[in-house]
């Protein structure tokens, strides 16, 4: 009995020893490693661009579009789209006719590239032939950026109502003239500083420019022939002498085209006083190849020439290896005006031709290609492409970016749009133009006189377009 109480009572106090006693926690396995989330799959769209200069100088038209990829990814990753971007930009220096041969090809093939860079004057019979899209619903998602764009540009790329393009670039169209041979001719420092003023102010005619370049004939300081040059092709810059003269190409109301015979004849008067009655300008003129206008103008050869904005950067870059320092040599010899009035206390003229991008029909991310055009129009971007090529400003913001801001020449040239003119936008205006060019080329050979070719253009201008064209 006793023993069976000693048991008993080891029993108990080893079962309350046990319950005093801590409980040893059972072994836990280690959390798994947290995953990061994946990152979202991407995919990268390939836009394709078509650009022009045909000036060497203006290759960022293409360059900028590349230099944009890296800044419309940052925002499309920041906004967790699941696209990024590349681009495949050309750059065309051949002619625009084979250019838009090209490009017309592509439309009408069905192997258009997303954007194509031409003239604003393309963008109605482009739009009329449905190869290009409004772009109104996707400007006006981005204010910021096209506010600030040069309001009358958008006057260049609108047709019916609708914006169909983004300007690139705007350009003028200057008289240049030599200051070494004015000085020559007898002209002081201070005649020819108050020049460009005095062209501004109507007080120096079209007439007095070939009766300047006729005495620097006769005296021998430039060669017959040489004395004033144009443009050796087909092209806008023969329009500024139209309005010049008074005319305009296109009814405000109807959108017709208008075909003005009074300064159709003062327009091709000129052009044949120039070539026969003054005999400043080369009969043969037309057709000569770019490379011998630019290098005898860029070389002093030539007293006055019609060119453009962009061919200073030509001339700097191209046509002057033989000079050690090219752009001073311009400044030190090149001056540049305002075209001079018909009539004296008259309204000189230029004429812009800006070109625009364009997303075609084609495209099947319209809303990527658009937004590579919008960072490709950034400020600092575009300002390259200005300063670089010789063309003006497309936004305010521009004029005060630091590339823009000090070069002198953008900056002295930027009067000259106030005094600007635009060719039409009207699907009809290319068989107009060339039955007008024909006009030109007949009266500098002497094929006809200036009052035959204004019967004679105004008839198959009538013939050809009907109704469609008015003709006063």
């Amino acid at each position: 009995m006793k023993k069976l109480m000693y048991v008993l009572l080891i029993v108990v106090m080893v079962i309350g020893l046990a319950g005093c006693a801590k409980a040893t926690p059972a072994p836990t396995k280690a959390p798994a490693p947290t995953k990061a989330p994946a990152a979202p799959k991407t995919e990268t769209v390939e836009i394709t661009a078509w650009t022009v200069g045909p000036d060497d100088p203006s290759y960022y038209r293409a360059k900028n579009l590349e230099l944009a990829v890296d800044r419309v990814n940052k925002k499309l990753a920041a906004e967790g789209s699941k696209y990024r971007i590349s681009v495949k930009a050309s750059f065309d220096t051949t002619t625009w006719g084979d250019y838009k041969k090209r490009v017309l090809l592509a439309f009408e093939g069905g192997k258009a590239p997303d954007i194509v860079l031409s003239g604003h004057e393309d963008i109605a019979p482009w739009a009329a032939a449905g190869y290009i899209l409004p772009l109104d619903d996707y400007i006006s998602k981005y204010p910021d950026t096209y506010n600030d764009f040069f309001a009358p540009l958008w006057n260049a790329v609108s047709y019916k109502g609708k914006k169909w393009g983004i300007p690139q670039d705007a350009e003028a169209r200057p008289m240049y003239y030599r200051i070494d041979l004015l000085k020559k001719l007898g002209w002081s420092d201070g005649e020819i500083k108050a020049f460009p003023d005095k062209v501004k102010k109507g007080e120096f005619t079209l007439e007095d420019m070939l009766k300047t370049a006729k005495e620097a004939q006769d005296k021998g300081i430039v060669k017959p022939g040489f004395g004033f040059w144009h443009r050796p092709k087909k092209g806008g810059d023969f329009y500024e002498i139209y309005y010049d003269f008074g005319g305009t190409l296109q009814d405000p109301k109807s959108g017709k085209l208008v075909l003005d015979k009074k300064a159709l004849l003062g327009m091709y008067k000129f052009l044949y006083d120039a070539t026969h009655t003054y005999k400043v300008t080369k009969a043969d003129l037309l057709g000569t190849e770019w490379k011998i206008i630019h290098d005898n103008v860029a070389h002093g050869k030539v007293l006055f020439y019609f060119g453009g904005t962009w061919n200073r950067a030509e001339w700097t870059q191209k046509y002057l290896s033989d000079v050690s320092d090219p752009d001073k040599y311009l400044w030190q010899n090149m001056g540049f005006a305002l075209i001079p009035a018909a009539k004296k206390g008259g309204k000189p003229v230029t004429l812009s031709h800006p070109l625009v991008y364009m997303i075609t029909k084609a495209s099947k991310h319209p809303d990527l290609a658009f937004r590579l055009l919008t960072e490709a129009s950034a400020p600092d971007l575009n300002a390259k492409h200005a300063v670089t090529s010789g063309h003006l400003a497309i936004r305010k913001a521009e004029l005060s970016d630091p590339t823009y801001a000090k070069d002198r020449f953008a900056k002295e040239v930027a009067y000259m749009l106030d005094y600007t003119t635009f060719l039409p936008n009207n699907p009809n205006f290319g068989p107009m133009d060339e039955i007008i060019y024909g006009g030109i080329s007949a009266v500098e050979t002497g094929q006809w006189t200036p009052e035959d070719a204004v019967k004679n253009v105004a008839s198959d201008v009538q013939t050809e377009l009907g109704d469609k064209v008015i003709v006063k």
